[in-house]
């Protein structure tokens, strides 16, 4: 139950809605944002494989991961509702584009590794914190994981670039190596995500077991 304080705030507050609003948004954007990675890439055409819309979708995506949680905790209206579908909206923005660039790069061995790492790893946590809400106890993210969700985010705005960068700048050397080095900061940083995600999936499903 809430407490009082956040009640009121929660009715007085002309924009209680909008935080979950955010977050509403950003799993609606997250079809899109596979399409478009995948319509560039395969040049199938359309309004998704517009750079400028890809790109848009993706920074909106990203923005409003910070402003809901900004505005819930400004505005005093974390709720039940909004600490559920947060971290829901993050797996499912991070799980899509790992899915899709695997699909684009063929299943290269060093996109499939870690998005089976990341992925696996979320499904491992969301076991393990069920498990323990059936038992009372409470499972927050640890900072370790926070840092993980960051190197997700950083890895996949490099990678959209690179998809961005190959599809639509000039071919000439120093673009060609522009895209390299994004696609490979965007693989390094995934694989950090990666090892991150499989450490802290072991410290919550330990927890998880005690």
């Amino acid at each position: 139950m809430m407490p009082n304080s956040t009640k009121e705030n929660h009715i007085k507050h002309s924009l209680y809605w909008l935080p979950n609003a955010l977050t509403v948004f950003r799993i609606l954007s997250i079809p899109l944002i596979i399409w478009g990675v995948l319509s560039i890439a395969n040049g199938w055409g359309g309004i998704l494989s517009k750079a400028w819309v890809l790109g848009g979708f993706f920074t909106l995506a990203c923005l409003t991961d910070f402003l809901d949680g900004y505005y819930a905790r400004k505005w005093n209206l974390v709720t039940s509702f909004g600490r559920m579908i947060d971290p829901i909206a993050d797996k499912l923005l991070v799980a899509g584009c790992l899915i899709a660039f695997s699909i684009i790069s063929n299943g290269q061995w060093v996109f499939l590794v870690p998005a089976l790492l990341i992925i696996g790893r979320d499904i491992l946590v969301s076991g393990a914190r069920e498990h323990a809400a059936l038992e009372g106890k409470m499972m927050p993210p640890t900072k370790l994981a926070k840092w993980k969700t960051a190197c997700e985010m950083l890895a996949l705005a490099a990678l959209i670039f690179w998809v961005l960068g190959k599809a639509y700048l000039p071919i000439d050397d120093a673009v060609q190596t522009i895209a390299s080095t994004s696609k490979m900061i965007g693989l390094v940083v995934l694989w950090i995500a990666a090892s991150l995600s499989v450490y802290t999936g072991s410290l919550y499903f330990r927890a998880a077991l005690k």
